[in-house]
């Protein structure tokens, strides 16, 4: 059996042409750079036997290659350089705002002095107050940390300069800060190096993606989003820019060719999306092979029998292939809850109850940055655990997308349309704000149409990619989600500007106005009255409530299974709200705090049965129910809430962005509906 690995390695286009220069806006590149572009390679350098594909998106590596050739003016990294005497106060509450929002668990708890400070900056909404409390030398040490901890152990352990300022601890100088910087344009070419010598050795496979990483079914023609999904809200726009589709393809390959000297041979389309109307488009290009999910495999052969996607397939002489969307997840989401040896354990005793059918192709692709915070150890013990079971396993291989170009493959006749997220196009496209940043796109095209400008055209492509409109919407939250606002018409109103086009007033509007609410899966129908016991014997106890299924919870890049809870269920009666929270099975609450706006806080200590309000009635056997007064909520026509829960060490939040919202019922309103 053969397994094919593919780590997804990309980033949006987070500068601006600005005087002839990149201006860097936000600064996920560098926090990447040093770490898991590094690490990656690196773990599968230790094992001669293992061999996996990496997908280097062209936009990611001219970010890369700006910041190793010091051409990067990033605005994150000057204000990490700045003398702390000279920081303004806005520049302190930026600082502390910024500077920690990264990984708790593998940035920040490893070097207690970062700890600390994070500690006493407390919560975000907590800065203005607490700014005035931190010292010269605090915001030096934050300062250093931010960068410092983007950085590998694997790499500060080679390199001498970054052990000595490892030892050092705390009291960071300003010599400190610079000369730290100065290590690290270097060590992101040595980062570029390593895929290369790992390529040239066959010991990996570089493959790419579009330039600037679009959905590029929908810029070829913007009814595939229809096709993939009937229910997609009717766009009320219409693209058909085959040539434009083309210039991404054809400019990625030109890329990676001239700048790495490296022919590609395979593409991950952005998003794994798809399209029968795309596939020539590969080919004309050279490109031999692509990959997507598989129901989009299932929906093109309109069957439910998974044993389908253990294969190559070949659609008008272009070879694809089909991830394992199960164990992809099990990587990307399930296994940063558990031990990183134990679930490398796991993968591995899966792939050998797999490979009891020695012809399968076993695709396991998904992002190779995102993932690694959740883990406990940074995802580098499951790798090398992983990894070390693979290279000495004999029923097992492992191997690139390219060395089985030359096997035979099973002919499609039909590729539906659609993404490696639900199989349809629907994270992109049908949302009223993803559709307005279509329609801003699309006008600014005919804007500039003619242009001659190359500045210009790559200021429109760079807003067509994917990124922006996976933030539209509320199906992913971020709190940023300002920043790719502004980023995103930032690249229109550029494109305009280079094509000596007047800005239209419609570009200073933002798209996303705020971070949205999280709406009921089902709205509360009539009035409940369950008993309070931690208990549901009857299902009628909530006939007519509503209920919000937390099942998996938006991360912001990603969505990933909750950890505790299955779903919120909630009714009213005539003088109480009641929320019904079902855990997973087998996990254990010690506290839930349930936050309502504005100001009610209710902290529920499960282990001792108490309350910070009298008020409230909750019991916690089975499931956690709670009565809570209408009078402590006051009479308001809807509430917003949100929920903190502990236990087992872990802590997560319900939702993980904004706040749920639910309408308040009445009994006028139940004679009503029935």
């Amino acid at each position: 059996m053969r397994v094919l690995f593919l780590w997804h390695m990309h980033q949006p286009a987070y500068f601006i042409n600005e005087g002839g220069k990149h201006i860097y806006y936000l600064p996920w590149v560098l926090q990447h750079a040093l770490k898991e572009y590094y690490e990656m390679p690196y773990m599968v350098s230790r094992y001669e036997n293992v061999k996996v594909t990496f997908n280097l998106v062209p936009i990611l590596l001219e970010q890369l290659l700006d910041y190793s050739e010091g051409k990067a003016e990033c605005k994150f990294t000057n204000l990490a350089l700045k003398s702390s005497e000279s920081l303004s106060e806005d520049e302190v509450k930026f600082i502390l705002f910024h500077f920690f929002n990264i990984s708790e668990k593998t940035r920040i708890k490893p070097f207690p002095r970062f700890y600390y400070l994070y500690r006493k900056r407390g919560k975000i909404h907590e800065i203005d107050s607490k700014c005035r409390f931190f010292s010269l030398q605090d915001l030096r040490d934050i300062q250093f940390y931010w960068m410092f901890s983007a950085i590998s152990p694997i790499l500060v352990e080679k390199n001498s300069v970054l052990r000595e300022l490892a030892n050092k601890k705390e009291k960071y100088s300003e010599e400190d800060k610079h000369l730290l910087f100065q290590e690290i344009p270097g060590l992101i070419k040595q980062v570029i190096e390593l895929y290369l010598s790992l390529h040239r050795g066959g010991r990996i496979e570089i493959s790419t993606t579009p330039y600037y990483h679009p959905i590029l079914p929908v810029l070829v023609n913007s009814t595939n989003a229809e096709v993939s999904n009937p229910y997609t809200k009717q766009p009320d726009f219409d693209i058909k820019e085959p040539d434009n589709a083309r210039r991404h393809v054809s400019k990625a390959v030109s890329f990676l060719k001239d700048r790495l000297d490296v022919e590609v041979k395979g593409m991950w389309p952005a998003e794994g999306s798809v399209s029968q109307d795309t596939i020539e488009i590969y080919k004309e290009n050279g490109i031999r092979w692509i990959a997507s999910d598989e129901e989009i495999l299932l929906k093109s052969l309109r069957t439910t029998d998974r044993e389908v996607i253990f294969k190559p397939y070949e659609i008008n002489g272009l070879r694809i292939f089909f991830r394992d969307r199960e164990l992809s997840d099990r990587i990307g989401f399930t296994y940063s809850q558990k031990g990183e040896i134990e679930s490398a354990m796991d993968m591995y005793e899966i792939l050998k109850n797999y490979s009891k059918k020695e012809d399968r192709v076993v695709s396991i692709i998904l992002d190779g940055e995102n993932p690694w915070d959740s883990y406990a150890n940074g995802g580098l013990k499951f790798l090398d655990t992983l990894y070390g079971l693979l290279n000495k396993c004999t029923r097992i291989t492992t191997a690139t997308f390219s060395d089985l170009l030359e096997e035979k493959a099973t002919p499609l006749h039909y590729l539906h349309p659609g993404s490696w997220i639900r199989g349809d196009f629907t994270t992109w496209v049908g949302h009223p704000e993803k559709n307005r940043a279509w329609k801003y796109l699309t006008a600014i095209k005919k804007e500039i149409k003619d242009s001659k400008n190359p500045v210009a055209i790559e200021e429109l492509m760079c807003a067509e990619g994917s990124d922006w409109f996976w933030w539209y919407g509320d199906d992913n939250f971020t709190i940023y989600f300002r920043e790719f606002d502004e980023l995103f018409r930032a690249h229109l109103m550029k494109a305009m500007e280079h094509a000596n086009k007047k800005i239209p007033p419609f570009l200073e509007e933002p798209i996303k106005t705020e971070i949205q609410s999280v709406k009921p899966d089902t709205e509360a129908v009539s009035y409940i009255n369950p008993t309070v016991d931690g208990i549901v014997e009857n299902f009628y106890e909530y006939l007519g409530s509503g209920e919000f299924n937390v099942s998996t919870i938006s991360i912001g890049q990603m969505k990933v299974k909750s950890y505790f809870l299955e779903k919120i269920s909630f009714g009213f009666n005539e003088s109480r709200l009641f929320l019904m929270l079902r855990p997973v099975p087998g996990r254990i609450l010690d506290s839930v705090v349930v936050e309502f706006e504005p100001g009610v806080h209710l902290d529920l200590n499960l282990k001792n049965n108490t309350c910070s309000e009298p008020s409230v009635d909750f019991m916690y056997v089975k499931v956690l129910e709670a009565a809570i007064p209408i009078a402590l909520l006051g009479e308001g026509e809807e509430y917003k809430f949100r929920l903190v829960v502990r236990g087992e060490g872990i802590e997560e939040r319900y939702p993980r962005m904004g706040s749920f919202k639910i309408k308040r019922l009445r009994k006028d309103e139940i004679d009503l509906i029935w």
